[in-house]
């Protein structure tokens, strides 16, 4: 039996822990007969597996013949590519057939009903009114999303597909800081009121259970591996993927696993913080206890400093924070990674 595990960002692994009451919210949602949520913003950490995240609900709804499925790269012209793939979208010919709507590469030779259309979107809503007509939906997903120009045009058109009432649903991925950064644009109102999904940590209990039945090890070591996950999905992957390879020497299969982490997670993570932002973490890293207050005393901050910084790492998912004036370290061995950082 090959390893159930992979080290591929966003590749769909053989042993995953699913989040069934998300998924299930996200589709309850999207499937209501009058929809109060066409969109829905996924965010976390990188690699806490909203890719895959993604991947299920829309394998999940593309099972059903009323939804139509349209997977789009952020890198290119999205209204271009969207039009392109519903076009070439085998099922729906004999709709846009009947419908006389006629897309050719690239946007050029556009035509309904025999009559040239210039404009994209004018092509778009002709395609997406004929398609409720027929009973159909469609999901549009978008994985790992930034603050582009292509974005923002992208948008603006499906704001206007909702004014429409057209059935079309969007669901994106992105890290909190490129999420945040789109929301705030200029014209991207209507997303600060669209749901956000934040992807938290996996269940501890689902994680033994799953490397006690993939690796065949005992209930007690099974339960200590889950734990050094700190439930975070990359490290997930990445402890029972060294733990598989070697199964008669768990030390090797720790270092390879934190070296894994460090060099294909951690650094870019790290990289993406802001200075202060770091002097944070290392200050949390020199207080094992976690203690706020005492947090607090090694940066020489007050209260009111210090919140703004917890609470951006928490929604960032490098931290976790607690009632109790405690906050933890969301990603397994970080606080050595970070102390270790120039």
């Amino acid at each position: 039996m090959s390893n159930p595990y992979t080290l591929v960002f966003g590749q769909p692994p053989l042993e995953n822990i699913e989040r069934t009451a998300l998924t299930e919210r996200i589709i309850s949602d999207f499937c209501q007969e009058r929809p109060s949520n066409y969109i829905n913003l996924i965010t976390g950490i990188r690699g806490s597996g909203k890719t895959v995240f993604l991947t299920e609900i829309a394998e999940r709804l593309n099972s059903r013949k009323e939804w139509v499925v349209i997977n789009l790269n952020p890198q290119r012209d999205l209204l271009e590519s969207l039009a392109a793939k519903l076009e070439s979208n085998t099922s729906l010919k004999k709709i846009f057939r009947e419908a006389e709507i006629n897309l050719q590469a690239f946007g050029i030779g556009i035509g309904v009903k025999g009559h040239p259309v210039t404009d994209i979107e004018e092509a778009l809503s002709k395609m997406f009114r004929s398609l409720k007509k027929h009973g159909k939906r469609v999901l549009i997903t978008i994985d790992e999303v930034t603050n582009s120009k292509e974005l923002r045009i992208f948008a603006s058109s499906y704001q206007m597909f909702l004014r429409e009432r057209l059935p079309v649903f969007l669901l994106m991925t992105g890290l909190f800081k490129s999420i945040n950064r789109l929301k705030n644009a200029e014209g991207m109102t209507f997303l600060e009121r669209a749901p956000r999904t934040v992807l938290s940590p996996l269940d501890i209990t689902a994680v033994a259970l799953s490397y006690k039945a993939t690796l065949g090890i005992g209930e007690d070591k099974a339960f200590r591996l889950a734990l050094d996950t700190r439930g975070y999905s990359f490290a997930f992957q990445t402890i029972g993927y060294f733990t598989w390879e070697n199964p008669d020497d768990p030390e090797k299969a720790k270092r390879d696993a934190k070296d894994y982490l460090k060099e294909f997670a951690y650094n870019k993570i790290w990289s993406e913080l802001s200075g202060k932002d770091r002097e944070v973490i290392r200050a949390m890293a020199r207080v094992p206890s976690g203690e706020i207050i005492k947090i607090r005393k090694e940066l020489n901050f007050s209260s009111n400093q210090f919140n703004p910084y917890r609470d951006r790492l928490i929604k960032a998912g490098v931290i976790i924070g607690r009632d109790n004036g405690l906050v933890e370290f969301a990603l397994p061995w970080f606080e050595e990674f970070a102390l270790n950082q120039e």
